[in-house]
């Protein structure tokens, strides 16, 4: 009796534990704001990229658009030494975690991202 009860408490437990990580690790969608807009600002360092800091750009931004829903920009416009791009409607904190998880994060060859700033209204 004691050995089954011990493997109920095992298994009560490794279930919970289980449910506890996939809570702390699931994919929460933000509330949604209608009217409102979120505006990236991100730079790109290259490395002998053959078809230049536009299109390395380009690059990231389709790579990490897909991290966020709603409207975004298609290509990155230049805003100086930087790069700008807008969603609609704004993205809230945990979508602003994943886009700049994946623009600093994400491999493409000779090509690094960093966000710069990150601006909803």
């Amino acid at each position: 009796m004691k050995t089954v009860v011990g493997v109920l408490v095992g298994v009560a437990a490794l279930v919970g534990l289980l449910l506890g990580m996939a809570d702390l690790t699931q994919n929460r969608p933000d509330v949604v704001r209608d009217g409102s807009r979120t505006t990236v600002t991100f730079e790109v360092a290259t490395r002998d990229v053959e078809r230049g800091e536009p299109a390395a750009a380009a690059a990231l931004w389709a790579v990490c658009a897909g991290t966020v829903g709603g409207e975004v920009s298609a290509v990155p416009r230049s805003a100086g030494d930087a790069w700008r791009v807008t969603i609609a409607p704004a993205i809230g904190e945990h979508g602003e975690n994943r886009l700049v998880g994946c623009l600093e994060d994400v491999t493409i060859d000779r090509v690094i991202g960093d966000v710069v700033a990150i601006e909803s209204r």
